[in-house]
């Protein structure tokens, strides 16, 4: 009897130790980890942050090259009507929008995809994806509604046309489109690692997917790289999606005090995609 009895406890502790020592499923929560950027006072200067990009985009099967424009500011969010609010009141969210016009042999493809974070927490608020060219326009909208973030789309191509849904879980749920914004508030010091929960890049004429997917996001070490805005010194980020079929690569300016403020400063995307930093500014682009 005390032979079996040791054996079972012998067993036990092994079965406990391999458990310890097994790989332990990551929350996708995003944390906010805020080193100085995020609440910088120049966010409040009544300004946006203008970042102009060289970059690369995949169309028929050619490479194209253009210019690419990123706008982040701090805006506050009217919930009853989901848009900018008309006072100083509202959720206080920060607006990143990409505009980007990528010439083909015959017309031009334009894209604008702009995101909504919760300053608070940086969780999701709002995302709207508009696509143009000459032969249709489509146009993609996800907005938070209680637990979670209701999508719609009008998509003009073949079998594709108005639909709706929903993806589960507000508090966990992020796009892929609003990783060059999310990844600046990546725990640079220490560098760690990340997971998180997203939903595919919508910036797409054609219907895609709205299922979330899980990324892991690591820290590949300090870079100084060339761009044409100069030798950067930054952080390198890779996230790859947990099942190995998605991976990007974001470089983060290593200067969290502004004008920086941990800017993106390079990206290289799946699908040919691709953005380097020419010029990063304050303005009141909006003033005429």
């Amino acid at each position: 009897m005390k032979f079996v009895l040791v054996a079972a406890s012998f067993v036990a502790s092994a079965l406990l130790a391999a458990f310890a020592a097994a790989p332990q499923a990551k929350s996708p929560s995003w944390a906010k980890v805020d080193d100085g950027w995020l609440s910088d006072p120049v966010w409040y200067d009544g300004q946006a942050e203008k970042c102009v990009y060289e970059a690369t985009r995949t169309i028929y099967g050619k490479e194209r090259k253009y210019r690419a424009i990123a706008y982040t500011n701090k805006e506050r969010i009217d919930e009853t009507t989901t848009c900018k609010s008309s006072t100083d009141q509202g959720l206080e969210t920060f607006k990143h929008h990409w505009s980007e016009i990528v010439p083909t042999e015959n017309y031009d493809y334009r894209f604008s995809t702009c995101v909504h974070l919760e300053t608070a927490t940086l969780r999701p608020y709002k995302l709207t994806v508009s696509t143009q060219e000459d032969c249709g326009a489509s146009f993609k909208l996800a907005v938070r509604k209680g637990a979670n973030l209701e999508w719609t789309e009008s998509v003009y191509f073949p079998d594709a046309g108005q639909r709706q849904g929903q993806i589960a879980g507000a508090h966990t749920a992020h796009f892929v489109d609003e990783l060059p914004l999310l990844l600046r508030d990546f725990p640079f010091d220490p560098p760690g690692d990340r997971y998180v929960r997203v939903s595919p890049s919508q910036k797409d004429t054609r219907s895609v997917a709205w299922p979330t997917f899980d990324v892991h996001v690591t820290w590949e070490g300090k870079e100084t790289i060339e761009v044409p805005a100069g030798r950067i010194e930054t952080h390198h980020l890779s996230a790859t999606s947990t099942k190995n079929d998605w991976k990007a690569d974001y470089w983060f300016a290593a200067d969290k005090t502004a004008p920086r403020l941990h800017v993106l400063v390079k990206y290289v995307g799946p699908n040919g995609e691709s953005y380097a930093l020419v010029s990063q500014e304050r303005t009141a682009y909006w003033k005429r």
